[in-house]
């Protein structure tokens, strides 16, 4: 049987108003690739002074590398930007290119997939969802960690689940899934 997400009955108290935040990964990967950009310019300004001319697999380089710096640093800023709250009459969900928000009663149902260490939650709600991963650590190549997901995101969703009154768990496929009772849901 797969692996139950008993993190959903473990936490008993909630904060009233409270604010999740994305787990932000070292930017140092960001300034290798702002520094890259950087030199790419220098040796194509280099070029032209020298040659006259910019070859265009340099020029292709130079673009490919400006387009990755720029897809990192967005990245980041979305990472850095992203919420989570929770308060007693509902939950918000905040990025810089979206906003979901949702009363308690709206939120019809948790779906929860396991993913590495973590796991993936997707808030199902009236005509809105949204999703977030739970604390996860990622090993590279050359045996450095990082951790990525939502800061104590196992409480966050059984803050969701308490809330929204979603007490009925059962696996359907590789997905649990956590909703109001049946019997509720027909009232």
């Amino acid at each position: 049987m797969k692996q139950y997400p008993a993190f959903l009955k473990a936490f008993t108290e909630v904060d009233a108003k409270k604010t999740y935040r994305l787990i932000t990964l070292n930017r140092s990967g960001e300034r290798v690739a702002w520094l890259l950009v950087l030199t790419l310019v220098i040796l194509d300004a280099a070029l032209l002074s020298r040659l006259g001319s910019i070859s265009l697999t340099a020029l292709i380089f130079t673009i490919l590398f400006l387009l990755a710096a720029l897809a990192s640093s967005f990245s980041n800023w979305l990472d850095r930007n992203t919420k989570i709250t929770v308060s007693e009459s509902d939950l918000v969900h905040q990025t810089p290119i979206r906003r979901v928000a949702m009363m308690w009663r709206d939120v019809d149902s948790l779906r929860l997939t396991r993913r590495g260490a973590g796991w993936y939650v997707m808030v199902v709600g009236d005509q809105r969802v949204f999703t977030f991963q739970t604390p996860t650590s990622i090993k590279g190549p050359i045996g450095r960690e990082a951790r990525t997901g939502i800061e104590n995101g196992e409480q966050l969703a059984a803050i969701i689940a308490r809330q929204a009154d979603l007490v009925e768990l059962e696996l359907e496929g590789d997905v649990w899934v956590c909703r109001r009772e049946r019997s509720a849901k027909s009232e």
